[in-house]
């Protein structure tokens, strides 16, 4: 059709083929006028000048539209085939967003495309117009992560077309396909609402909601077979986003949201509740990337809002949860106490039977804290009253979904599901050093001989294990990335789909602490009082600094603020994309070894010798 070099009428030079499909194909441009980068749409030859003259009428009335969601047509023209040319997307589909999981900056970024998606529609199906083959592939991103909605109308070429296989010409893509287009009946907006509840199952699944070995065997599950709830194949995501997309999945249109801008609304009910959640999660969610998108924007300090005194801290690596209002302090002095987030009043304290080991864990309805004897004590919530239930050798706690992970010190990992049915129990090689972390699928836990294992969490079996070295503080994952530090001061970045190392890096004194992640870099602490912020590519300083006191805790992010705890009691702020310094807070004299919560725009922090205290940022 066209070649590299090509131009087409003086103006467009073909640089190169994008993709092709059974009606069209798709070039890299380059406009020799504008002098810039766009792509061009060129018809197949096999249109007749009817379908031709319909396909100009439609690009003129997209041409209208005025959208950030939509993809710009910037001309329509004819050489010897009939073309138009349009933005240039290049960021990918919007389904390599997903699979989603529970991790706050994942999320986040996954729901607000989402969103911007359902308000696209919207405005398009305002304005009268039905998409009619909503797919992935027609949802791509800019390098920015703005999701482009492009082909609006095209279908319109095949209206009369009653072919519904992938031969030629086709109503639409099966997959991504309404019941009522299946059969052939009369369309409107609510297909283009079943084709989104399709592709937002594919981002947060990675699968399709329907499949099988044939186009027409996928239409009739489509319009016959019940939906697998979004929950079950991914247990990870919130119940309301599954039940939302079971209803935009709805076999009946009438079934259905009633418009585009219902469900944008009703995702952005949800962004909210998942981005406040979050503070209750570990490190911010099951992969510990140790980020939290509730906190305040960037500030130039902190005003103190509340402090109080108990009688012990948390001792590393105990720490910090927050659930229903309440921050909880698992306590070193045989106790976990519960204030009041406003004002710092005491809401309850529970006596345990030894140290409180780890941070205390809200799942389901009831608060498991585990004890440095292995005992999981379990106290329902937030009334805190006992219930008779212990999981012992306990060394580490996930809870993923429905379910909960154990890490036990007598070897073994033991996946239960509402805390009754034992699901799979696997013996690992040596101890679990620290609770598990779920990422890209798949459960990755570190052992006291100095090993990594990743595990299957549907049926606990060994997929790998990579050998790293002693380690202390847990593993994170983010982007398909491992980070894993070892005792001794080397953090090393490994790659999950090449599995073997992207980068290794040397600090100047051992790590107890875990890194944090956002925005494509690294951040970790060492003892000897390095600070370093890496590229997470490369593995390269971005910055450096050197801290007053060695660090324990893992360090937090949160509207740009890296904050990070320190053994000499100072809770110090840098702007996270530079190092700026933007604040130290002596919290106590004595050493902070447990990270900082932060949530609805404030900060809590919590020392060695009991004091708790509750910041604001100064704007």
């Amino acid at each position: 059709m066209f070649n590299p070099g090509d131009l087409i009428n003086d103006r467009y030079e073909i640089l190169g083929l994008l993709g092709k499909g059974g009606m069209a194909h798709v070039f890299r441009i380059r406009d020799q006028v504008l002098e810039r980068e766009a792509a061009l749409k060129v018809l197949r030859p096999h249109l007749t000048e009817a379908d031709s003259g319909r396909f100009r009428r439609e690009i003129r009335a997209l041409a209208q539209l005025n959208h950030p969601g939509v993809v710009s047509i910037f001309d329509l023209g004819r050489s010897d085939l009939v073309f138009f040319v349009m933005e240039l997307v290049t960021g990918g589909p919007i389904t390599d967003l997903g699979p989603l999981e529970t991790n706050p900056e994942k999320l986040e970024g996954l729901l607000t495309v989402a969103i911007q998606v359902a308000d696209t529609l919207g405005y398009v199906h305002r304005l009268g117009m039905v998409h009619r083959d909503l797919t992935p592939r027609n949802i791509l991103l800019t390098a920015s992560g703005q999701p482009k909605v492009m082909d609006f109308g095209l279908v319109l070429l095949t209206e009369t077309s009653q072919n519904l296989t992938r031969t030629g010409l086709t109503l639409g893509t099966p997959h991504y396909m309404a019941p009522e287009q299946a059969t052939g009946t009369a369309t409107g907006f609510q297909a283009d609402l079943y084709a989104l509840g399709a592709v937002l199952y594919k981002m947060i699944t990675g699968v399709t909601p329907f499949d099988a070995d044939n186009d027409q065997a996928v239409l009739y599950h489509h319009v016959y077979t019940d939906l697998i709830p979004a929950i079950e194949v991914n247990p990870t995501i919130p119940l309301s986003l599954s039940q939302l997309i079971a209803n935009l999945l709805e076999k009946s249109p009438s079934a259905r949201p009633g418009s585009a801008y219902v469900v944008a609304d009703a995702l952005r009910a949800i962004r909210r509740q998942c981005l406040t959640d979050s503070a209750s999660l570990y490190l911010g969610g099951p992969s510990r990337q140790a980020y939290f998108p509730d906190g305040p924007p960037v500030g130039i300090g902190l005003a103190k809002r509340w402090s109080i005194k108990l009688d012990s801290g948390p001792q590393w690596p105990s720490g910090l949860a927050i659930g229903n209002g309440h921050l909880l302090v698992g306590q070193r002095l045989d106790k976990l106490t519960s204030l009041r987030l406003t004002d710092g009043e005491l809401h309850l304290s529970i006596p345990t039977s030894d140290e409180v080991y780890l941070p205390p864990q809200l799942y389901n309805g009831n608060l498991y804290i585990p004890l440095r004897d292995g005992r999981c004590q379990t106290h329902s919530w937030p009334d805190g009253n006992y219930i008779e239930k212990f999981e012992d050798n306990t060394c580490g706690l996930l809870p993923l979904g429905d379910r909960l992970i154990f890490a036990k010190s007598d070897g073994t990992v033991k996946c239960s599901l509402n805390t009754a049915d034992t699901l799979w129990e696997t013996a690992l090689p040596s101890v679990p050093l620290n609770s598990p972390i779920f990422h890209e699928g798949f459960l990755f836990i570190t052992t006291s001989n100095g090993w990594l294992h990743c595990l299957n969490p549907n049926t606990g079996i060994e997929v790998f294990r990579v050998e790293v070295g002693p380690m202390k503080a847990g593993p994170l994952g983010y982007r398909g990335v491992i980070l894993l530090s070892e005792a001794n001061g080397a953090l090393h970045a490994f790659d999950l789909h090449a599995r073997e190392t992207l980068w290794s890096y040397d600090f100047e004194g051992a790590l107890w602490s875990s890194p944090a992640a956002w925005n494509g870099l690294v951040f970790s602490a060492s003892w000897g009082k390095d600070l370093h912020c890496l590229n997470l590519a490369t593995g390269e300083d971005v910055w450096e600094t050197t801290l007053p006191g060695p660090v324990t805790a893992t360090p937090v992010l949160s509207g740009g603020v890296l904050y990070v705890p320190t053994e000499t009691g100072q809770l110090l702020g840098f702007e996270a994309r530079t190092g700026s310094p933007l604040f130290s807070e002596q919290i106590s004299a004595n050493p902070i070894q447990s990270s900082p919560l932060i949530t609805s725009g404030r900060v809590y922090v919590a020392s060695l010798d009991g004091t708790v205290s509750s910041f604001e940022p100064v704007i």
